[in-house]
């Protein structure tokens, strides 16, 4: 979970939260997400598995605005061979105003499709089955 304030330079004109700031709070949420259940991104990749986001779905289903507090919420909801899926949704007060997906791919130092190392995997499937209804 990662919370925080909407702040001037998050927002349009008409100050209503700019779409593509809610890919930052995703990304924030689920890098939180993973190393609050002992994934450490920066740890695999000295291990040689880079993690990048191939797919981004965004439904944006109300409007925030300057000054609010919102909250992110990421849980694993996919996990194949060599891809994860995360699953995102932004509250203010408890109530959806956003959610989205990102699908996550693992590559080596070159940037070649891997297979998740399996530490790794049994990590994501476990935060799967913790998380299964928590967004």
């Amino acid at each position: 979970m990662y919370r925080t304030k909407v702040y001037y330079q998050d927002t349009d004109a008409g100050g209503v939260v700019y779409f593509a700031n809610y890919l930052k709070l995703f990304e924030k949420s689920w890098f939180e997400y993973l190393l609050s259940n002992g994934i450490s991104l920066p740890d695999w990749e000295q291990q040689g598995t880079f993690v990048l986001v191939k797919n981004v779905l965004l439904d944006l289903l109300d409007k925030a605005y300057y000054g609010e507090e919102l909250e992110a919420r990421t849980s694993v909801s996919d996990v194949k061979n060599a891809q994860f899926t995360l699953t995102h949704a932004v509250f203010r007060n408890g109530k959806a105003i956003a959610r989205g997906e990102t699908l996550m791919v693992c590559v080596d130092v070159k940037g070649k499709p891997r297979r998740i190392p399996e530490d790794f995997k049994k990590r994501l499937i476990a935060c799967q089955t913790s998380s299964a209804t928590m967004i």
